[in-house]
């Protein structure tokens, strides 16, 4: 089998197919032009709307022709390199003022919502730089037909609340309201927390009647200084210390010293150390008064109720050290807590609007309902007589279950008098406060020297020398008795 290689062309051919290309390269060939895409670059439009016009541009630059090629052929049929041509533009109509299309439907649903309408040009909507739209609220709610809103609230309402729903012919209107006192802070029920008490006017006299209230409760004060102090050196001098006579002396001493203190002039108010020293002086002496009293009552009733045969349930030491000692703790454990509020702007009394006016309140009201308790156990019960009971001291006790119940209204009034007169400067209160302190002062005088049976005795000796008669106390006492009986 033989084969055939093909051969290769003469040397001659290939030079002449190398001279033809180079020379064709050289001079080129004939190449017609071809237009561009118009540009996309317009020139302004002449109108914004009503039908403006715009130019648009394109070149015989795809290709450029070449040669003897052919330039390009124009719309009018020309040739040419580059053609402009006009186009309409903005050919929508011009929007005539107030002309909108119908309105849209509302986008709420049983209540306010919008909505909306568009601005017509023609029979379309306006566009381009001519759109424009117009709102308005819109109300669907109709309570006839429409559920009720707190159906949709209730569920969203937090701890303490509940829906409320306030809504009228024209409006929906649900709210979440707090009960139970608690109150909507930070769409949370919260309880408030108090709320701080208007500040108390402070009350006023007139400058005459000022001077007239001071006049009366000093003088009334001073008084009962004088009587109480001479009960005080009557007892002195006669020598009479008898239990009972102890509790009765401590109890005229606190009142005594008491009243001393409301003899400080009105500008003690301008120091306020000074006033709350006297304020906290007399919260611890009438205290003081009020559970001597006491002590007196359980003294008549240890003796009236023939609990023990004579001197009391409590010695003389330990009536001065409870009498003394219990006021004093109280006033302590006030001072923990109410320091501040001893003493006032205008007087140095104590305050009735704050705490420490009950820190002497409620003991002293404890206090008057013991000593009525002793004094009634004493008076309705019938108990069996001690043998070898001190007479004397019987006797005293039974007086002094009567003089207590005629000074204890009149111990409590005059106290009570005393603190609202200068709490509500009150001319009328100050009245009442000097009549109840000059008579108390000497119901102190005529009760306490006469319920003692060794005082009644000296006095009784002391008449009869007088008339020039010798009486003994015997027969006295026993007159005595038999009136108690």
């Amino acid at each position: 089998m033989e084969l055939f290689l093909p051969q290769s062309p003469p040397r001659t051919t290939l030079i002449f197919c190398v001279l033809v290309a180079i020379l064709t390269f050289a001079f080129g060939a004939d190449l017609n032009g071809r237009w561009t895409e118009w540009s996309k670059v317009k020139s302004r439009c002449t109108k914004t709307c009503g039908n403006g016009t715009q130019e648009e541009i394109r070149t015989c630059t795809n290709p450029s022709p070449e040669g003897n090629g052919k330039e390009c052929t124009t719309l009018d049929g020309n040739t040419s390199t580059i053609e402009i041509r006009t186009i309409p533009c903005n050919t929508e109509p011009c929007w005539v003022e107030n002309t909108y299309g119908n309105w849209s439907e509302c986008s709420a649903n049983c209540s306010i919502g919008e909505r909306i309408r568009h601005a017509m040009c023609g029979d379309k909507p306006c566009s381009g730089v001519q759109k424009k739209n117009q709102t308005e609220q819109c109300n669907t709610w109709d309570p006839a037909t429409c559920p009720d809103p707190c159906i949709e609230l209730e569920p969203l309402c937090t701890k303490y609340s509940v829906c409320v729903n306030n809504s009228n012919a024209t409006h929906s209107v649900a709210e979440c309201v707090c009960t139970m006192g608690y109150q909507m802070i930070a769409k949370k029920c919260v309880m408030p927390p108090p709320t701080p008490p208007t500040p108390r006017p402070i009350p006023t006299l007139a400058p005459a009647q000022k001077i007239v209230a001071t006049a009366m409760s000093k003088t009334a004060s001073t008084v009962l200084i004088v009587c109480v102090s001479i009960t005080l050196i009557f007892f002195i001098v006669l020598r009479v210390f008898t239990p009972d006579r102890i509790i009765q002396m401590n109890m005229e001493i606190a009142l005594l010293a008491a009243h001393c203190f409301l003899l400080f002039p009105s500008s003690t108010t301008e120091m306020e150390l000074l006033c709350r020293i006297v304020s906290i002086a007399l919260h611890l002496l009438f205290t003081a008064v009020f559970m001597f009293m006491m002590l007196e009552s359980l003294h008549m009733y240890s003796l009236v109720g023939f609990v023990v045969k004579r001197n009391g349930m409590l010695t003389p030491v330990q009536n001065v050290l409870v009498g003394w000692g219990v006021p004093t703790l109280i006033v302590l454990i006030t001072m923990c807590f109410e320091y501040d509020n001893y003493g006032a702007e205008y007087h140095c009394w104590l305050q009735m609007d704050k705490g420490v006016n009950w820190a002497q309140q409620v003991p002293i009201f404890a206090l008057m309902i013991i000593m009525l308790s002793l004094t009634e156990a004493a008076g309705l019960a019938e108990y069996k007589t001690l043998e070898g009971m001190d007479s004397d001291q019987l006797t005293s006790a039974k007086f002094s279950q009567r003089t207590n119940l005629i000074l204890l209204p009149f111990v409590y009034i005059h106290w009570l008098l005393g603190t609202l007169s200068e709490y509500e400067q009150n001319l009328a209160l100050y009245s009442l406060f000097s009549i109840v302190n000059a008579v108390l002062g000497v119901l102190v005088l005529l009760l306490h020297c006469s319920n003692n049976q060794k005082v009644r005795a000296k006095m009784m000796d002391c008449f009869s020398k007088c008339r020039g008669k010798k009486t003994t106390a015997k027969p006295l006492k026993t007159e005595m008795e038999s009136d108690m009986q």
